[in-house]
């Protein structure tokens, strides 16, 4: 119907719309993402092309894996007891199934349209970095950005930083080929680091560190420098040991003089709106975060100590920072920051790295009790919610989330077979992708396998549409030459 008023090409066009709507989405925009869903579905229903769409499918296993994995969402829902918080999770993860339908029941978009798709998806991702590091330098006050974790605006900075490693490899990739322009992907590469680098997103740093060993490999291999490629290795584990040194040591500095806790109290009610007696902006004692970072300076934790804070330190004080040192930003801050937690935090709410940890401890207690078949779809809340009561566990009721690691949340809901399925087909993704020498797809195999680690991913319209997206795309051979 539509070809008589709009020409042959119109479902042709309209399919590279959505592709383009779910790219750029997946960076800034749920509403694209919607959008996307629901005008690819209607073209495949207003082309009726069914049997074809059904042969595209049967003929690619890879999607086949991901449609069966939104069946076993499905089955669990049997040994559930709270089907409406199962339903409502199925409903979420509509995009698992519709989008590898949608991407898989057309054909490879030509080499000239994949690469509009990549340059759509390299230019999002600049200009929302843009936006972020503007807003947050300029406008954090009016925009409440307490942590340069909030600096990502559009979603979640775990997931964001996800897709500046991808948008990496994108990059390298164009800079290999020597495609027009070239100067322009490697300023953005250039781009993408820093700001990686900058923003201090752990799963950022992981997904551009992926990428950047993988280029390493890549070219000392082709060169046939092989013994390079063994002491560049050799490098990287030296280093990453050197890490776990760095961070085996608590962040102590010492006491310059003795402490007078009064005096100290009544200068920093007198220079601050924030009562000494106050929560700081990340909700963490204000007395703590101020003694900290006197420290940090070598200064007394006494009155004379305060009065030689800056106005920019008592404003650093106030939105939580307690060292000096993490103002500086960039991967040290980051790192001083995982120290403390390690090493002299008491309580993990509050506390990225010892609340993953003690989400963990959670969700594993869970399994030991329900290994086989898991609790089902529909019960993974209650679960942990029970089980953070039996625990006792020293996390405050807002801090209770899920697992926060995809591998243990599917353990958990769907028992052994479950979890034994999802590892299954991603590392037959990530086989494919090395059989084809399609290497962009290969890293994202890999950035989502290391990252399933510490994020529950698919538990969000982003993270489901990005990973769904990418591995519908990649599911097949394609080239961006």
């Amino acid at each position: 119907m539509f070809k008589r008023y709009f020409g042959p090409q119109i479902h042709q066009r309209v399919h590279f719309l959505v592709l383009a709507f779910f790219i750029i989405g997946v960076v800034c925009s749920k509403f694209l993402m919607s959008m996307g869903l629901l005008l690819g579905v209607l073209n495949l229903l207003t082309e009726g092309k069914f049997k074809s769409y059904v042969q595209r499918l049967r003929e690619n296993p890879l999607i086949l894996f991901i449609l069966v994995f939104y069946g076993v969402h499905l089955l669990g829902l049997l040994w559930s007891h709270n089907l409406d918080y199962g339903l409502d999770d199925i409903r979420k993860k509509t995009s698992l199934l519709l989008i590898p339908i949608i991407v898989g029941s057309h054909p490879i978009p030509s080499p000239k349209r994949w690469a509009q798709l990549i340059n759509y998806f390299i230019l999002t991702l600049v200009i929302t970095a843009i936006i972020n590091l503007i807003a947050y330098h300029f406008f954090a006050a009016k925009l409440t950005l307490i942590d340069i974790r909030d600096m990502s605006l559009f979603g979640s900075h775990i997931r964001y930083g996800i897709l500046m490693g991808i948008g990496l490899a994108f990059c390298l990739e164009r800079i290999y080929q020597g495609v027009k322009f070239r100067n322009g992907y490697i300023v953005s590469a250039i781009f993408f680091l820093i700001y990686t680098f900058y923003s201090q997103v752990l799963s950022g740093i992981i997904s551009v560190a992926i990428v950047l060993i993988a280029l390493l490999t890549f070219l000392l291999y082709i060169k046939r420098l092989y013994w390079v490629l063994i002491l560049s290795y050799v490098a990287v584990f030296a280093s990453v040991i050197g890490l776990f040194y760095y961070l085996s040591f608590p962040v102590n500095y010492p006491v310059p003089c003795k402490e007078r806790y009064d005096e100290m109290e009544k200068a920093w009610n007198k220079r601050s709106s924030i009562n000494h007696d106050s929560l700081d902006q990340r909700k963490q004692p204000i007395r703590s975060t101020l003694q900290r970072y006197l420290s940090s300076k070598a200064l007394c934790a006494t009155g004379a100590g305060v009065n030689k804070l800056s106005a920019e330190d008592i404003h650093f004080i106030e939105r939580g920072y307690a060292d000096v040192h993490e103002t500086y930003g960039g991967i040290q801050a980051r790192l001083l920051d995982i120290r403390y937690q390690l090493h002299d935090a008491s309580n993990p709410s509050g506390h990225s790295i010892l609340e993953r940890i003690e989400y963990w401890k959670n969700a594993w207690a869970i399994i030991e009790n329900n290994w086989l078949f898991g609790v089902g779809t529909g019960d993974v809340d209650d679960a942990m919610q029970d089980m953070y009561i039996k625990r006792d566990s020293p996390l405050t009721p807002e801090r209770r989330l899920r697992a926060h690691n995809s591998y243990l949340t599917y353990y958990l809901t769907f028992g052994i077979f479950g979890f034994l399925f999802f590892l299954y087909f991603q590392f037959k993704f990530i086989v494919q992708q090395w059989k084809w020498k399609q290497w962009i797809g290969f890293l994202f195999g890999i950035i989502t396998l290391v990252t399933f680690l510490f994020e529950d991913t698919l538990e969000s319209q982003m993270g489901i549409t990005m990973f769904a997206f990418f591995f519908a795309v990649f599911s097949r051979k394609i080239t961006s030459k």
